[in-house]
């Protein structure tokens, strides 16, 4: 016999000899379940009476037994109404098991419980307790934790049963609670939110988290971003692409609250403020900008032309720049224009144009003029001579800056460096792009008036015919002399 059984015998053979001893006092009797003292009914104490009187022989003969027999013969439980397996009978622990998951180690109390005193139960006493202190009593079943890097507060604390029923549960785990609101009763300020996580809305905690311990921080299942791609799988392509966002790099976590948040797409922040805690730069721009880009006011915001987690474009954007930009400026170039400026050409308008915010009107990098006519000046028309040489107006006669000219007569330096009225680059040029060479525009706005230029071009030379001037033809081989082609669109006309 093992020492715990041994020990539970001698409490329950105390505990039957002093039922005894007050039974017999108070003309009770000792029911078949331990612990139970029964008052004796109207008949059962007319019987007591009766045994009073009983012949003397009978006493005489119960005297003469053993004592032994005599306790025996006291204790010797009378057939009770209903068969006890345990201590959970219809008048005690009556709910300790009624779970659908039951402790198996519960089906035997003394397995975690033994007693200190009897009689069992006394008003205002514990007479039962754990066989051992929890953790340790869990631990002597089940491994103990505390092995790895983050143990769970209340594992630490072997506070076992703060999360578990010892006995039975309606919840898996014999947990108390079902596993959302059971992390919640704890962990409030990671549900209340207006968007949630899926897992989290679903009370899904251990989807991500281990609730016992974990070698990763906030009892991770796994480490970052290998776990968020462990469900956001498409994102394993996402971020083979040439170029990764800084913030993705970092983690998720960067950028995403885990659990839930007031924006869309579990932001921390909504956009563009979430952007500008890391790009400073452009947030003080886009304060210094008189001309902001207002894709910023859409509701997409950055996301509008950039991808927030990787691209095979510069700058993360969503397209190749042009496409990006053409996407809302669809009018600016088209396939109608055979000509396009280099910038557009080489799908750069960033060249020319700031893509969040600027100073000047249309976004532009440098000063452009707003009017018509502005005389040429060496600060003039900084935004072409970022890129054009400013030669081909500095020179009345040159046989090198410029191919509009007339044998060497430079008719650049004619149009613009004209103090009265210079002629800007926009009364001739179309921007972005032209049907002409030289991106020649067909027609240019002059007022109300759309003007048009009528231009022919030549190997040597050309010519144009609007309506700020007659036809004027010029000749870098020949100077004056009147191309074939440009005589015939005269002649038409």
């Amino acid at each position: 016999m093992t020492q715990r059984s041994r020990r539970t015998s001698g409490v329950l053979a105390l505990l039957f000899t002093t039922q005894v001893f007050y039974a017999c006092n108070a003309g009770m009797r000792v029911s078949g379940e331990p612990g139970t003292v029964v008052a004796p009914t109207s008949a059962e104490g007319g019987a007591a009476e009766a045994s009073a009187s009983a012949p003397a022989a009978a006493a005489a003969k119960t005297e003469a037994a053993p004592a032994s027999a005599q306790v025996a013969a006291a204790v010797t439980p009378e057939p009770s109404a209903e068969p006890v397996s345990s201590c959970v009978t219809a008048a005690c622990h009556t709910k300790l098991l009624a779970g659908a998951e039951l402790h198996p180690v519960a089906e035997d109390c003394e397995t975690c419980h033994e007693a200190v005193t009897s009689p069992h139960p006394a008003k205002g006493k514990k007479t039962f307790k754990l066989t051992e202190e929890m953790p340790g009593l869990c631990n002597s079943c089940h491994d103990a934790f505390g092995k790895k890097k983050l143990v769970h507060v209340p594992v630490d604390a072997g506070m076992c049963t703060s999360c578990h029923n010892p006995h039975s549960s309606q919840q898996p785990k014999l947990l108390l609670q079902p596993v959302g609101e059971l992390c919640k009763s704890c962990h409030e300020d990671h549900v209340d939110f207006k968007v949630l996580h899926g897992p989290v809305s679903n009370g899904e905690c251990t989807a991500c988290h281990t609730p016992h311990e974990s070698d990763t921080a906030t009892l991770l299942l796994r480490e970052g971003a290998d776990l968020c791609m462990g469900c956001h799988t498409d994102m394993k392509d996402v971020l083979k692409k040439k170029t990764v966002h800084a913030a993705v790099e970092a983690g998720c976590t960067s950028c995403h609250n885990p659990h839930g948040s007031k924006n869309a797409k579990l932001l921390s922040e909504p956009v563009p403020d979430l952007c500008f805690t890391c790009h400073t730069d452009i947030d003080d721009a886009i304060k210094e900008a008189k001309v902001p880009h207002p894709a910023l006011d859409m509701p997409e915001s950055c996301v509008s032309c950039h991808s927030p987690h990787s691209s095979d474009n510069d700058t993360l954007l969503q397209q190749p720049q042009k496409d990006v930009c053409l996407a809302c400026h669809d009018t600016v170039a088209s396939a109608t224009m055979p000509v396009l400026h280099g910038p557009d050409n080489d799908g750069k308008c960033s060249r020319c144009h700031a893509p969040h915010g600027s100073k000047l009107e249309k976004l532009l990098v440098r000063e452009f003029p707003a009017d018509a006519y502005l005389p040429y000046t060496d600060t003039a028309y900084a935004l072409c001579f970022g890129c054009h040489k400013r030669d081909l107006l500095q020179y009345p006669q040159t046989s090198f800056a410029t191919n509009f000219r007339d044998g060497e007569k430079n008719l650049h330096y004619i149009h613009v460096n004209n103090k009265q009225k210079g002629r800007s680059c926009r009364l001739c040029h179309s921007w972005h792009g032209s049907k002409k060479p030289k991106l020649i525009a067909d027609t240019v706005e002059f007022g109300q008036w759309k003007m048009q230029m009528k231009f022919v071009k030549t190997d040597s030379g050309g010519g144009c015919s609007p309506g700020c001037h007659n036809p004027r033809y010029y000749d870098r081989d020949s100077p004056g002399r009147k191309p074939a082609k440009a005589s015939e669109a005269a002649g038409a006309n």
